[in-house]
């Protein structure tokens, strides 16, 4: 379980899964990675294809985690229910940000969750304590992407409910005025500023890291859920060096 795994600091390697289709998410749940991201911010997924690959992953002891576009509490109730039991959320600010959102994925009294006898996350009414057990199960990630953020990163993550901060150098280095650049200096310390404060409040880091180089980096410093690539990316680069292989 990816949860246990990061409670414990075992390091978790990811891929992401861009291209909204469940025989790709499929092929790449039997890698070995512990975890895929099923991304619905930046991809072309809705409700069901995002279902659709949860379904197939069942089958792995890949997990899946689930990025909804949003912090819409309506769309973590529906990712939710059809069972995303591990979600990430991008763009989180502040600590008042994020206890909205652990209230928006908690039952109530806790929380403000939607109550649903029967839905695909408690396979449609058939397991019987899914809703005493469903917050102690659930993993939420809180993504990092802006110098606000950064700066209330501690706050962030010691809020009761979230169990991970996860970098996002993209965004990152975009709102830090060096888009595409998270080598940048600026940038790599901010990173590990958030590593500091996430750790110092006891919750666990998380980075996407496509480079290698960069990911081993991360890892040594402590990150322990690491992205390490993407199914489009592995797709467009291999097909650029097989064809290009033809042409020299």
């Amino acid at each position: 379980m990816l949860k246990a795994a990061l409670t414990v600091g075992q390091p978790s390697i990811g891929v992401w899964c861009s291209l909204a289709s469940a025989l790709t998410t499929e092929v790449v749940a039997g890698s070995g990675a512990g975890w895929v991201l099923i991304d619905g911010e930046h991809s072309p997924n809705d409700l069901r294809t995002i279902m659709a690959q949860l379904q197939v992953l069942s089958g792995h002891e890949c997990e899946g985690v689930v990025r909804s576009p949003s912090d819409d509490p309506n769309l973590i109730k529906q990712l939710m229910d059809v069972g995303a039991r591990n979600l990430m959320i991008p763009n989180v600010r502040t600590a008042d940000q994020a206890r909205e959102i652990v209230s928006a994925a908690t039952y109530a009294p806790a929380g403000r969750r939607g109550f649903s006898v029967s839905h695909r996350a408690n396979a449609f009414g058939r397991i019987a304590d899914y809703h005493a057990n469903a917050t102690r199960e659930r993993l939420l990630v809180l993504q990092i992407e802006c110098e606000t953020g950064v700066a209330n990163a501690r706050a962030i993550a010691e809020v009761e409910g979230v169990d991970v901060l996860f970098v996002g150098p993209g965004d990152l280095s975009t709102n830090m005025g060096a888009m595409g650049r998270p080598s940048d200096p600026a940038v790599q310390a901010a990173i590990a500023s958030v590593l500091r404060d996430t750790t110092a409040a006891g919750k666990a880091s998380g980075i996407l890291a496509p480079v290698k180089a960069d990911a081993d980096r991360y890892l040594a410093d402590g990150f322990t859920m690491v992205a390490v690539g993407s199914d489009l990316g592995l797709l467009a680069r291999g097909s650029d060096a097989l064809v290009a292989s033809f042409q020299r």
